[in-house]
């Protein structure tokens, strides 16, 4: 009877019948079999089979498969690629960090460079595993380092960007040849699987031609043994093939080990050495869930997994129990690797929270406009310290973990933009104030040696009042520009401070001057001549005015005592207060007369009688306004006060058009 394999058109729907199993199919065919046989062609052929068993019986049954326990322990898997990744440190020589530990980025970088250069890729993984991850450790330490002297000098944390030295280019170009070797090796690697695939196709079909061959036992196990060999040979396939590949191969097997028709007895022993070694892998992976490392753990389940897989079947009464002792620390294994992946993702996850909590605040504060400094500096701060509350919040979703940061630098660059905005904005006031100051200090310049004291000091006071409504300059030209403008005042201040300590001396000696003159005008000898003796009188005045300035303590005593000493010689020669004013003024219009100077005799004839009108115009008021006194409080006080400015107003009307009849006389 010949077993036909049955096309695999649906994988997921195909039964391969279990090993123990066929060992009662094998039991139950030899049986049958030997009924239609002679006695010693039963002999025979036993003795035959049991050499060739005894021969291959491990090599046979270390490729069955017990279909039955197979568990989907690949639906746990990581991608290989990142637990080898995640794990690799674990593998690293210790003596490779020792030897490498001291070394500089340059000699760490010539190191990495010459091993890519003299070495197979394969061979150099774990030292080339520990250069990189010192070299990153040096490079982040020195960018580190250049961070902190970029804040120290004043810099923004947020505005720091590493710099892309000789190193940093040289490691790139080092990584991309490791990438490059990496790519090629990759490519021979999957072009070779490609040939081994199709390699073991071929073989597949020569083990389908070798099952329902009518051959001898003998003359089949030896092409058998052959295909085994040639199998072993080959090596790795595309991934994606193996499954398909595997249930081919382990079927037309079974088909052979079928046809081969192995003893029960033999059988029974390879079952129970099977279970002895499911027993012990059993024993290892319960030690597994004393390690601490999650992932060394896990990585460990696999191979004894793999090794599962390669021993044979075990006695059918002893494969559950044995198959559910070992699912049982498989679960409880993947049960511990799903938690500790689900507290990773519950942190992710609160992180990506109090990432979202950042984002919104950052998106509050770039989204407003200041109008000053100080506000923008304060809100710079503010920014900054949300940088560095993202810096102390770990990983989020690998998903949205691009998505999260490139939202939240937004809104860091959309701050930064309009604060540079503003900036660029006030630069041009500040050039403007700078440009306003900068005049400001040129006028300055030019009166510090002017000695017209009070006007200056006025003139410089309000330029000071000036600077002040003016508003901020670049910041480069403020001390410069201020300590610009400081020095001119200061030189002139300081001049003025030292000409008026100077007259201190000089006040004390125009005050013993006056009071001699005083003296002189007191004894002074006059004749009966009117004319002569005002000429006499206002020569005394001149020279009253020519002394200067006197001591301030002495000023008003000085000042009465040569009115009394003037007004006692006028009295004398019976000259009013009036002739004697009136009699510069006359000589001041006789002189304009004289020089027919008609333009400032009219301007002063103006002046005159727009002052009288004012000043009549006032007294009318004042008189008008004291006739409302007499009901109110204090209104004798009120009405002196009134009564004493209507009098003088009076006696300067009576002055003024006197000084008018004058300019009117011929």
């Amino acid at each position: 009877m010949k077993n036909q394999e049955q096309p695999n058109q649906n994988p997921e729907e195909v039964n391969i019948p279990a090993q123990e199993e066929n060992a009662e199919t094998v039991v139950q065919t030899v049986e049958n079999h030997t009924e239609t046989e002679s006695p010693d062609a039963k002999f025979s052929e036993t003795e035959n089979e049991g050499e060739v068993i005894n021969e291959v019986i491990n090599e046979v049954t270390a490729i069955q498969n017990d279909v039955d326990e197979s568990y989907d322990f690949g639906a746990e898997h990581a991608d290989p690629e990142e637990e080898e990744d995640e794990d690799e440190t674990e593998l690293t020589d210790q003596e490779l960090e020792v030897q490498y530990q001291g070394s500089t980025i340059a000699e760490l970088l010539t190191a990495l460079e010459v091993l890519l250069h003299e070495n197979e890729l394969q061979a150099i993984r774990s030292k080339a595993s520990v250069l990189r991850r010192f070299i990153d450790q040096k490079m982040a330490e020195a960018d580190k380092l250049s961070l902190e002297k970029f804040i120290t000098e004043g810099g923004n944390e947020a505005e720091f960007s590493t710099e892309d030295n000789e190193d940093h280019q040289r490691y790139r170009k080092i990584l991309d040849l490791y990438r490059n070797k990496r790519a090629k090796v990759r490519e021979v690697q999957e072009h070779q699987q490609v040939q081994n695939l199709a390699k073991k196709n071929e073989l597949l079909e020569e083990l389908r031609s070798l099952v329902n061959s009518d051959e001898t036992l003998k003359s089949t196990y030896d092409k058998f043994k052959e295909i085994q060999e040639r199998w072993k040979e080959i090596g790795m396939i595309p991934k994606n093939e193996m499954g398909e590949l595997w249930r081919n191969y382990h079927f037309l097997v079974e088909k052979f080990f079928d046809k081969v028709k192995i003893s029960n007895e033999l059988r029974d022993l390879d079952l129970k050495k099977s279970l002895e070694a499911k027993m012990q892998l059993c024993e290892k992976a319960e030690e597994l869930l004393l390690e601490k490392s999650v992932t060394k753990s896990f990585k460990l389940l696999q191979k004894y997994h793999e090794e599962w897989k390669i021993i044979g079947p075990v006695p059918t009464q002893n494969k559950e129990e044995v198959w559910e002792r070992f699912k049982a620390i498989t679960d409880k294994i993947n049960l511990r690797r799903r938690d500790h992946y689900k507290q990773l993702q519950d942190n992710l996850d609160d992180n990506y929270k109090a990432k979202l909590a950042l984002i919104e605040k950052a998106e509050a504060l770039s989204s407003q406009n200041f109008n000053s400094i100080k506000d923008w500096n304060k809100q710079t701060d503010a920014l900054n310290d949300l940088l560095k509350a993202w810096k102390t919040i770990g990983p989020t979703p690998r998903k949205v973990n691009d998505e999260v940061w490139h939202r939240f630098k937004g809104h860091l660059n959309l701050f930064f933009a309009g604060k540079k905005k503003f900036y660029n904005e006030i630069k041009d006031d500040q050039n403007n104030n700078y440009q306003q100051k900068l005049a400001i200090c040129i006028e300055a310049e030019s009166l510090k040696d002017n000695t017209n004291w009070k006007k200056t000091t006025e003139i410089l006071i309000k330029l000071q009042n000036d600077w002040k409504t003016i508003g901020p300059v670049p910041r480069k030209y403020s001390d410069v520009i201020w300590k610009r403008f400081r020095k001119a005042c200061d030189s002139f201040f300081e001049a003025k401070s030292n000409h008026f300590k100077d007259l201190v001396d000089s006040e004390s000696e125009n005050g013993n001057l006056k009071s001699a003159l005083i003296e002189e005008i007191k004894s002074a000898t006059f004749s009966e001549n009117k004319a002569e003796n005002l000429e006499l009188i206002k020569a005394f005045q001149r020279r009253w005015m020519e002394l200067g300035n006197v001591p301030r303590k002495d000023m008003d005593r000085l000042n009465k005592a040569y009115r009394e000493a003037v007004d006692a010689q006028l009295a004398k020669f019976h000259i009013s207060g009036a002739d004697f004013k009136n009699a510069g003024f006359k000589e001041k219009i006789h002189k304009m007369k004289e020089h027919e100077d008609n333009f400032h005799l009219n301007k002063e004839r103006y002046g005159l009688q727009k002052t009288l009108e004012k000043m009549q115009e006032d007294v009318l008021v004042w008189e008008n306004n004291m006739g409302f006194f007499a009901n109110t409080k204090n209104a004798e006080v009120l009405m002196l006060d009134f009564d004493k400015k209507i009098k003088r107003a009076k006696a300067e009307i009576a002055e003024m058009k006197e000084k008018l009849r004058i300019i009117d006389k011929g």
